[in-house]
């Protein structure tokens, strides 16, 4: 794990966890209540890396977390953004179609210079997308090349 010790200083000149330049904000996450504060998490951008650290909020206007629980250095985990699947309730009539799964196959490009790029293929394209695969892989050796095969979901919400 990609872990740093920031001082509370240096958190405090990047403007953690409040005061946040519009492009370094990346996220403020509720974890925990406390009786008198709650544990929060935020991420944002330094040095061209994504960081989080634990931080606590009061809960009142008569509390003060003046160091924000951290003492006189916290530790910071470097994070990546990650998609992950998820269950929204809704309304048992809410109007909820649910799509069947659709399979892919995703040729996966990772450049050094372009960053990631996706191609996808349908299920009955597979000897298709093995063959693209090839080609990328021949025509930009310094590329990471993969085939990966994914299943799609997705649920289509009517709006009332």
């Amino acid at each position: 794990m990609n872990t740093r010790t920031f001082t509370v200083e240096e958190l405090r000149a990047v403007g953690v966890p409040h005061n946040l330049p519009e492009h370094a904000a990346v996220a403020d996450i509720h974890v925990s209540n406390g009786r008198w504060t709650e544990t929060r998490r935020c991420v944002f951008r330094h040095e061209d890396a994504f960081w989080s650290v634990a931080y606590d909020r009061p809960l009142t206007e008569h509390r003060d977390v003046a160091d924000h629980g951290w003492g006189r250095s916290v530790e910071a985990t470097r994070v990546v953004p990650a998609r992950v699947p998820t269950t929204l309730w809704v309304p048992a009539d809410a109007g909820v179609e649910a799509e069947p799964p659709v399979d892919a196959w995703i040729a996966e490009v990772h450049h050094p210079a372009l960053g990631r790029l996706r191609f996808s293929y349908r299920d009955d394209e597979y000897e298709l997308a093995k063959e693209r695969v090839h080609e990328r892989r021949r025509h930009c050796p310094e590329a990471e090349v993969r085939l990966v095969r994914m299943t799609i979901t997705y649920t289509v919400i009517s709006p009332a």
